[in-house]
């Protein structure tokens, strides 16, 4: 058998109750329906994002996206919009290639939006949502069964006829030593109903104390204060969340505006449930830190059974071999390379004699020269490695080239396409890109260290 390891207001008027809208379904039947938001507006992942969509970035050299869908199937989701502004012809592209979903998928174009809150006011506007939905970000890899978490939130307001209670997040304990958090929106303390899961107050850590109104304990006899969940970026909606968006026309942010604003309101009377994961494996890919964690993970079976050799694709051949290395068929390993643990090769890799290779992703149709080291790192398809490099933690992008003795010590990006002379050696962090920015970011970033820098 196989080892596995188990994971990690503004005073306005109440906005308006949603109707019954059009949508390409026959006599009115409910299916469950989700919208995955592809885009982050941020540049965190600047400059890979230049030229590849966050959603589609290869995690274990399989796109983040597919992880995201194969999450919706499971939970018998019917129905997926996916919203997208940025690289919106690639991201079509890719859903279209794919086959066998179990549901359909839309792609929703949104030229020139820059934040969540105008995604989810379009999706308002295009009245294709008919009940309660899952509300997901593009590149989300988790084994959390979400069954659960939307029936728990079906029989709120169904059962319980609590209407008001118009969103359930999904969290994953995680105590906080082991937090990867690097943004005021990821580190986060919440305060919990215990008796009826009620989030009372979501609020950023960073440089802060905790602050709770007393006025909280007027209507919730226990409280509990939690600085050990991770929101998950999966929630269950009901469609009234859309409304809000709409008529909250300066809400932009989900979590500096939506969660505070429906908490704080002195005028809506709408509730906000959370659902604590008991089990199973969530991380979101956020900025470069936490898409170097989530391939780790994936590679050391952390996030099982979303492994290499499951072959989400219909056309990946992954097998597991010793010490934990992921080999597509039309690998060619030199008889004195050296292949440590945990690593993948993609189909037509070729690591010549002498290569040593360790903890690293390396993608399709690569070509690793003599005597090249590289540990840590993530190589996407295509890149060329000359003889004598040596590559530490870092990431590079499709069809990049490192001429001989090229030296990359730490958290260094090669973007798509750039190439980088013989004998050349990068300083600790430095990014190289032959790309320009498309504007759609906002202003914000980070490196893939474990410090908060920018």
């Amino acid at each position: 058998a196989l080892p596995s390891r188990e994971g990690e207001e503004r005073g306005r008027m109440p906005p308006k109750k949603p109707g019954k809208k059009g949508g390409n379904l026959d006599d009115g039947e409910e299916v469950l329906q989700a919208i995955i938001i592809a885009d982050s507006y941020r540049k965190r992942m600047s400059p890979i994002t230049y030229t590849t969509p966050k959603s589609l970035l290869p995690v274990a050299n399989i796109p983040a996206l597919s992880y995201t869908l194969e999450l919706l199937g499971g939970a018998g989701v019917k129905e997926v919009f996916l919203v997208c502004s940025a690289h919106s012809d690639k991201i079509a592209d890719y859903v279209a290639g794919l086959s066998s979903l179990p549901f359909t998928v839309s792609v929703v174009d949104v030229p020139n939006c820059r934040s969540i809150g105008a995604a989810m006011r379009e999706m308002d506007s295009r009245g294709k949502i008919r009940g309660d939905f899952f509300l997901v970000h593009g590149a989300v890899i988790s084994t959390i069964g979400l069954q659960e978490v939307l029936e728990a939130h079906k029989n709120r307001r169904e059962k319980e006829k609590n209407k008001d209670a118009v969103m359930t997040m999904v969290f994953k304990s995680c105590p906080p030593k082991h937090r990867r958090a690097m943004f005021a929106e990821d580190d986060v303390a919440v305060a919990v109903d215990p008796d009826t899961n009620q989030l009372l107050q979501f609020q950023s850590m960073k440089g802060q104390a905790f602050s709770l109104d007393p006025a909280r304990f007027d209507s919730h006899q226990s409280v509990q204060i939690r600085y050990d969940l991770d929101y998950a970026d999966m929630s269950v909606c009901s469609p009234e969340v859309l409304c809000l968006f709409t008529d909250e026309f300066d809400w932009l942010d989900f979590h500096r505006d939506f969660v505070p604003g429906v908490l704080t309101s002195e005028i809506l009377s709408y509730q906000i449930y959370t659902h604590v994961a008991p089990s199973g494996y969530a991380a979101s890919v956020r900025c470069l830190h936490s898409y170097n964690c989530i391939n780790k993970d994936v590679v050391n079976r952390w996030a099982y059974p979303l492994v290499p050799e499951v072959n989400l694709l219909a056309d990946t051949s992954y097998s597991y071999a010793h010490k934990g290395v992921y080999k597509e068929r039309g690998v060619t390993l030199a008889q004195s390379c050296k292949i440590g643990n945990d690593s993948v090769f993609g189909a037509g890799t070729t690591v010549s004699e002498g290569a040593a290779v360790t903890c690293s992703v390396i993608g399709r149709g690569c070509s690793i020269g003599r005597g090249v080291s590289i540990a840590g790192s993530i190589l996407m398809d295509g890149v060329t490695v000359g003889d004598g490099c040596e590559i530490r933690n870092a990431i590079l992008c499709e069809d990049c080239v490192l001429g001989e003795g090229v030296k990359l010590p730490s958290n260094n990006v090669v973007a798509e396409g750039a190439k980088i002379a013989a004998g050349v050696e990068l300083s600790e962090g430095v990014r190289i890109t032959v790309a320009f920015p498309n504007g759609m970011d906002a202003e914000d970033d980070d490196d893939f260290s474990d410090d908060e820098g920018g």
